[in-house]
């Protein structure tokens, strides 16, 4: 089956989205006006609550808030009823919900599809991955601290950041310069033109040519993985094919941190345990216990590791004897 991308959902509206999760919570066909006084009503009485904000200074982003919102309310801010068909038929072209027709062969009835579920719990592991819940670790000042006194190094004379993902975090890059004299990046992105030449201003960026990456033996002093996973597929490599390959470019003595997250306990709540599901089985490839993360590390070569807690993360990190 083809792999459903994030790009192809880029048009679906909020109503489309708030639609769709009434229809899953009521369960069962409902007539198409009452879904419609249903959404309306929904986006009409919840509010912001501005009030939330005072901890922070938001006076004069709130100012403008509030003055695009009161001329919002002086205008007819309903939905109306032909824009919110027009919605469901567009969700009806793309499988998302089921028309029920009555005699006359007009829509009766509105209920989910088999797909209404799956697209929804997809969206949230997406926004909950990439917004709500980081998936990579802060390289902060504590965790940068707690590597520095286990190096016994305050200043690299060259890094190399690794990727298994196509994203780059132009953050840790920012933070990674101030680490070392050199910085080299390796991803599975295929160019990076988009970037401006400020973002990407004096790093170098690495290369995989038939599983072997393009810098030579004993050549980088540290390398750091922010979001290692299982089952990985980088330029044909597995996860351990790749960090035999970091243990063969790395300097004697040259250390390796990997970052991994710690496995997490349910609660009590139902709510909050529904939604840490949801998160658990979108990071699954990169939930690591110390003992997986240690053997990983010892049959790529570092015989010599050692393993941290931190922010509910495991961090692994290996030594080149």
């Amino acid at each position: 089956m083809k792999k459903l991308r994030i790009g192809n959902l880029i048009d679906l509206s909020l109503i489309e989205i708030i639609t769709l999760n009434l229809l899953l919570e009521y369960g069962k066909p409902i007539v198409r006006y009452t879904l419609y006084v249903i959404v309306n009503e929904l986006i009409q009485n919840n509010k912001i609550n501005v009030n939330k904000f005072k901890d922070i200074n938001l006076s004069e982003y709130e100012a403008k808030y509030l003055e695009y919102t009161e001329k919002k309310e002086k205008s007819n801010s309903d939905l109306s009823t032909s824009s919110f068909y027009n919605n469901l038929s567009n969700l009806e072209k793309r499988g998302l919900v089921k028309f029920n027709l009555n005699h006359k062969r007009r829509v009766q009835t509105v209920e989910a599809t088999p797909l209404t579920n799956y697209l929804l719990k997809y969206l949230l592991q997406f926004f909950m991955d990439s917004s709500v819940i980081p998936d990579v670790i802060q390289f902060d000042e504590g965790l940068t601290d707690r590597i520095k006194k286990i190096s016994n190094k305050d200043h690299l004379e060259n890094i190399m950041a690794v990727w298994f993902s196509k994203h780059i975090f132009l953050r840790l890059i920012s933070l990674f310069k101030t680490l070392a004299d050199e910085v080299f990046i390796l991803s599975k992105k295929e160019n990076y033109e988009n970037y401006t030449e400020t973002e990407l201003m004096d790093i170098h960026i690495s290369e995989v040519y038939k599983k072997t990456i393009r810098e030579p033996n004993d050549f980088i002093e540290m390398v750091a993985i922010p979001d290692y996973k299982k089952n990985t597929n980088f330029f044909r490599m597995n996860e351990v094919e790749v960090l035999k390959e970091l243990h063969r470019i790395l300097q004697p003595g040259g250390m390796i941190i990997v970052v991994t997250k710690a496995d997490f306990p349910l609660t009590d709540d139902v709510t909050a345990d529904l939604l840490l599901k949801i998160y658990k089985e979108s990071i699954s490839d990169t939930i690591f216990t110390e003992e997986e993360l240690k053997s990983d590390l010892v049959k790529a070569g570092f015989t010599k590791n050692k393993m941290i807690d931190y922010q509910g993360c495991v961090v692994g990190i290996g030594w080149v004897e």
